[in-house]
């Protein structure tokens, strides 16, 4: 098969054809990174340049690349806040000629830092209830617009300063699912798990000694803040 790029400009795949698609994405050269933090993920992503352009790059199956890709160009035409898919890559061959994972590519969000890492810095009580409140925000809007996340995590989230604000923006839609409303239970089961998710990566990285908030005042922000405002019936 042929290397096909379904992307949202057509500029894009004139850029993005200048990447080296014949190689694992894990053992991409230095050349073509960009070093920035990234949160846990369970596949192989990496930060890359195409033109003037900071791209990050995923490696997934082809259906869940391409199913992503339309639900985060549905939550755009929704105005929710997440990054911006660009194009998946598929038909990618080694240089012996064995197929390749495809890719999903989307840009990068300028003066953005994972959720992970912002809680791997000394965070003053303030700001760690101002991030939670943003986090909270941001589940709080996918519920409305009839987006069940099914995987809210410090690792899947951004955040960036908007106009002084704190906003958190969703970064991983893979497990997500678009309905018309959401019922009480599907509500109720992401902000569970969203609550399961947060808690153990605070706890994991105290673990680490990466966090400096202590685990009761963290894990009682989370539970507090988000679960507080998003479990009213939105």
């Amino acid at each position: 098969m042929a290397l096909q790029i379904n992307a949202t400009n057509p500029e894009h795949p004139v850029l993005l054809l200048e990447l080296p698609w014949d190689v694992p994405l894990e053992e991409w050269p230095d050349e073509y990174l960009v070093p920035l933090p990234r949160g846990i993920s369970r596949h192989v992503v990496r930060y890359a340049r195409a033109g003037s352009e900071v791209i990050a790059v995923k490696e997934l199956a082809e259906r869940p690349a391409l199913r992503e890709y339309e639900l985060l160009r549905d939550l755009d035409r929704l105005g929710i806040p997440a990054v911006d898919p660009l194009a998946v890559v598929t038909g990618r061959v080694d240089a012996a000629g064995e197929p390749l994972e495809p890719v999903l590519i989307t840009r990068h969000l300028g003066g953005s830092m994972p959720y992970r890492s912002m809680f791997e810095t000394t965070l003053r009580p303030a700001t760690m209830h101002r991030l939670m409140d943003a986090l909270a925000v941001l589940l709080v809007r996918l519920h409305l617009a009839g987006f069940a996340w099914g995987d809210c995590s410090l690792s899947n989230t951004l955040f960036r300063r908007d106009a002084g604000a704190y906003a958190a923006y969703l970064v991983d839609a893979e497990t997500g699912d678009l309905h018309p409303q959401l019922s009480n239970g599907q509500r109720d089961y992401d902000l569970d798990l969203a609550r399961v998710n947060i808690s153990g990566e605070l706890l994991d990285l105290e673990a680490s000694g990466r966090c400096t908030p202590p685990s009761t005042r963290s894990s009682s922000a989370w539970r507090s803040a988000p679960v507080t405002r998003a479990s009213g019936r939105s």
